[in-house]
C-alpha cells in the first residue's frame, strides 16, 4: 500500500534503528555473546512491560470433569490476581496418572476463547499425544469479555477481541500501564496452574501461541524460564518490527533500544522452537530474514537442531496439518515415544459445555472484577494533586516544571533549522486573498498551508495580527468557515491554517469503508501509525504539537505579521495540539479551543470513550492532566468553547468549570481571573461570535 510522508518518516526512523540492531547482531560470534544479548533483551522487555503483579493463591476450583475418548476435559477457574478470575479447560490424557509433559495453549483473537473449535482441536490433539494441555480465556475472550453487553450478548465495544484489547489498552496506556503485561501475567499464572498439578512434569512444559497469542508467547519467553519448548504459529505480520496491531502486542520504545519482536524468540535459544507461518511456494518468503536470524542464533547457542520451521500453503487442510505438526514437535522435544496420531472427526463441544460460569460470563455470574474496574481503583488519585502556588512567582516556577514534564511526554523532534516557506499559488476565497504553499518543518516533512489576508487597496502588504487555526481535518475544514474568516479579515487579521502531519493533504492511509465505526477508529491508520511511532521511540501527538510550534515560528518571520500579535485557535483534536503549543510558547497572544477534550482522566474513569489513540500520551496521568496544561497558559487569555467529554459530547459549562478549578485558581494568582473563560453555544452563529470574542474582536453588527 502507498505510504505518505508521515508513514515514510516513521519507517525511515525505524529502519535506521534496525540497521544499528543488525550491526549488533552481526557482532554476536559465540554462545557467551548470545547469552549476553538474550539477557539484555529480557531486561528491556521486562522494563517496558513494567513490574509484574504480586502472586496470590490460585484458589483453583474444579467445576466439572468431562470424560471423552482418549482424554478428559477439566473445567476450572483460578485467580490471576486477588480479585480477577480466569476460566480455563485442562485436557488430560487418558490412562494412569503419571508425570506427563504439559502445554499452555495461548489463543488467537477469537471471541469464543477456549471454546473456539480450532483451540479445542489443538488441545485434543496434544492430549491424545500424551501432553496435558491448558487453554484459558484471555482478557476480552470467551467468558471474560471486559465490556460485555448483557442484552446484546456481546461486547459493546465492537465485534472483535482486538477492539476489546485496544480499547482497554488505551486506557491503561494513559497511566503508564501495559495491557501486554497483564496478559503475560495471566499466562504466567496459567503456567502456575500446570506447575501445581501432580500429573505434570515441571521440567517439560511448553507453550503454543496462535497468531495474536504469539505476542504473549514472546513476552512470556522473556519473563518465565519454565518454558521448555515452544510452537509459534505466526500470521503474515506478527514479527513486523514496526508493529501497529493491537496495543497489547506492541513494545513501545523497544526499537531505539535495539530490540525487535524476533529477539523475544531468539531469547528461547537453545530450547526447542517450531516456527510456522503461511507461505505460498510461488511467492517470496515473508519470514526469510527472521528465520535466518533465528537459525544463526540457535547455531551459536549450540542447538541448531532444536529450531524448526513449517511453512503452510493456505488451504482447507492447514489447521489439521498444523495440529499434527505441533503435536509431533512437542512430543519429540519432551522425549515421548513415536506414535501415529490422527485427528478424529468427532464434533467439537458446544461453548456452554466447556464454560465455568452459569451465565457464560465471569462478570455477571461470579461477580469478580474486570481489569477496567481494577485499573479505576488504583488510579483514583491520579493525576497527583498539585499544591496551589502562593503567588505569581511560585506560579511561574510551577509552570516551568509543568512545561518540562510536557516536553518529556511529547518526545518532540529537535528542529533541524529555520522553517522554510514555499509559496505555490495565489487565489481568492470568501473575498480574501489566499496564498497557498508548504512549510518545511522537519526532515522529510512539509505542512500544506493557506494564508488568508484582507485585500489591500494599495495591493501592498500590511503588518497585521494573525490567527493560526489548527483543525483536526486540516486546511479544508478551516477554509469552509467563511463567515468567521471574513469577520477576522474585517477586523484586520491574517489567518494561517495548516495541515499538521497526517491530516488534510498528508493524511494517513485511507480509512476502511466497511466495519464497525468505532473499531475503525481503534484499529485504523490514525491509531495504527501512532502505535508504530511509539515503537520507534517517536510520538505522533508530539510531532503534531511540534508542527504547530513551527508554524508559529514561521509566522513571526513574515514581514506582513505583527510578531507580538499571534493568536492560536484549535478545533477538535487540534484543540489539544493548540493547547500544548500555547503552553510551550509563551509568545502566543490569545488562545481559543473549540470542541477539545476536557480531561485525560475522563478516558480512564468511564468505560466508554471514543477518542483517537493518537491523542494519548503514555503515563501522562502520573504527571498532570489537561487542566494543568491549561494552567501553563496563564495569564494569557484562554477560552474553552464547547469542551467535550470522553464520548465527544459537549460538557456543561459548570462541569468544565469544576474540572478546571485549579486552572482558574492559578489565573487568580496572576490577578487575571477573567482571562480564563468557559463558554458553551448552541448554534454556529453563536459559536463564531464566541470565537471572535475570544480573540478580542468587536461584536458582530
Amino acid at each position: 500500500m502507498h505510504e505518505g510522508i508521515v508513514e515514510t518518516y516513521i519507517r525511515t526512523k525505524a529502519e535506521a534503528q534496525l540497521r544499528l540492531r543488525a550491526q549488533r547482531m552481526a557482532g554476536i560470534a559465540d554462545a557467551a555473546a548470545l547469552r549476553a544479548r538474550q539477557a539484555d533483551v529480557r531486561a528491556v522487555t521486562a522494563e517496558i512491560l513494567g513490574a509484574l503483579p504480586e502472586r496470590v493463591s490460585l484458589s483453583l476450583q474444579l467445576i466439572d470433569r468431562l470424560p471423552r475418548e482418549g482424554y478428559t476435559v477439566e473445567v476450572v477457574t483460578f485467580l490471576s490476581r486477588a480479585d480477577i478470575l480466569a476460566t480455563a479447560n485442562v485436557y488430560v490424557p487418558a490412562g494412569p496418572a503419571s508425570k506427563r509433559p504439559a502445554a499452555l495453549l495461548l489463543s488467537n483473537h477469537n471471541v469464543e476463547g477456549k471454546a473456539a473449535a480450532e483451540y479445542q482441536r489443538m488441545a485434543q490433539m496434544l492430549a491424545r499425544r500424551g501432553i496435558v494441555t491448558l487453554v484459558f480465556d484471555q482478557l476480552g475472550q470467551g467468558e471474560r469479555i471486559q465490556f460485555f453487553d448483557v442484552p446484546m450478548r456481546r461486547s459493546w465495544i465492537g465485534h472483535t477481541v482486538a477492539a476489546e484489547h485496544t480499547h482497554l489498552g488505551n486506557m491503561l496506556f494513559l497511566t503508564g500501564r501495559h495491557l501486554g503485561r497483564s496478559m503475560t501475567w495471566e499466562a504466567i499464572r496459567a503456567l502456575d496452574v500446570l506447575a501445581e498439578r501432580s500429573d505434570v512434569d515441571g521440567a517439560r512444559v511448553g507453550v503454543v501461541g496462535l497468531d495474536g497469542g504469539t505476542a504473549v508467547l514472546r513476552f512470556l519467553a522473556c519473563l518465565d524460564e519454565r518454558i521448555a519448548a515452544a510452537v509459534c504459529v505466526l500470521g503474515a505480520e506478527e514479527l513486523d518490527p514496526l508493529g501497529g496491531g493491537c496495543v497489547d502486542q506492541n513494545l513501545f520504545g523497544a526499537l531505539p533500544r535495539g530490540v525487535a519482536p524476533v529477539d523475544h524468540l531468539i531469547a528461547l535459544a537453545p530450547k526447542p522452537l517450531l516456527l510456522t507461518y503461511p507461505h505460498r511456494a510461488s511467492e517470496a518468503d515473508p519470514m526469510a530474514g527472521h528465520v535466518e536470524e533465528l537459525r544463526a542464533a540457535y547455531t551459536r547457542a549450540g542447538g541448531a537442531g532444536a529450531f524448526e520451521t513449517c511453512t503452510l500453503e493456505p488451504g482447507a487442510a492447514v489447521g489439521r496439518v498444523l495440529r499434527v505438526r505441533a503435536a509431533e514437535f512437542l512430543a519429540k522435544a519432551f522425549g515421548l515415544p513415536n506414535q501415529d496420531v490422527r485427528e478424529t472427526q468427532a464434533p467439537t463441544e458446544k461453548a456452554a459445555v466447556l464454560q465455568a460460569t452459569e451465565t457464560g460470563q465471569v462478570g455477571n455470574s461470579l461477580g469478580h472484577a474486570d481489569l477496567f474496574h481494577r485499573h479505576l481503583a488504583v488510579t483514583g488519585d491520579l493525576p497527583p494533586a498539585a499544591e496551589l502556588p502562593r503567588d505569581a512567582e511560585s506560579a511561574r516556577k510551577m509552570q516551568e516544571e509543568l512545561r518540562r514534564r510536557m516536553a518529556a511526554r511529547l518526545q518532540m523532534p529537535e528542529p533541524t533549522g529555520p522553517v522554510e516557506g514555499h509559496v505555490e499559488s495565489h487565489s481568492t476565497d470568501w473575498g480574501l486573498s489566499v496564498e497557498k504553499g508548504r512549510l518545511i518543518v522537519d526532515e522529510g516533512i512539509y505542512l500544506p498551508y493557506a494564508f488568508y489576508t484582507p485585500p489591500d487597496d494599495d495591493q501592498g502588504r500590511r503588518m497585521r495580527p494573525v490567527v493560526l487555526a489548527v483543525h483536526d481535518r486540516g486546511v479544508a475544514a478551516i477554509s469552509a468557515i467563511g463567515p468567521w474568516m471574513t469577520r477576522l479579515a474585517a477586523a484586520g487579521y491574517h489567518i494561517l491554517s495548516i495541515d499538521v502531519r497526517g491530516t488534510g493533504e498528508t493524511r494517513l492511509q485511507p480509512e476502511r469503508l466497511d466495519g464497525d465505526p468505532y473499531e475503525k477508529l481503534l484499529m485504523g491508520p490514525e491509531s495504527m501509525w501512532a502505535r508504530r511511532a511509539l515503537n520507534a521511540g517517536l510520538n505522533l501527538f508530539g510531532m503534531r504539537v511540534f508542527d504547530t510550534l513551527r508554524a508559529l515560528e514561521y509566522l513571526r518571520t513574515r514581514p506582513d505579521v505583527q510578531a507580538e500579535e499571534v493568536s492560536l485557535v484549535g478545533v477538535g483534536r487540534g484543540a489539544l495540539w493548540a493547547l500544548y503549543a500555547s503552553a510551550l510558547d509563551p509568545k502566543v497572544r490569545r488562545v481559543a479551543l473549540l470542541r477539545g477534550l476536557g480531561t485525560y482522566k475522563s478516558l480512564v474513569a468511564h468505560r466508554l470513550h471514543n477518542h483517537h489513540f493518537s491523542m494519548f500520551l503514555g503515563g501522562v496521568l502520573n504527571d498532570y492532566d489537561l487542566p494543568q496544561v491549561a494552567a501553563s497558559v496563564a495569564p494569557r487569555p484562554l477560552t474553552l468553547l464547547n469542551t467535550v467529554n470522553e464520548r465527544r459530547e459537549r460538557m456543561p459549562a459548570e462541569e468544565v468549570a469544576r474540572a478546571y478549578a485549579f486552572t482558574q485558581l492559578l489565573y487568580k494568582r496572576f490577578d487575571a481571573p477573567e482571562a480564563l473563560r468557559v463558554r458553551t453555544t448552541d448554534h454556529a452563529p453563536a459559536t463564531l461570535d464566541a470565537l471572535s470574542e475570544a480573540l478580542g474582536l468587536p461584536a458582530a453588527e
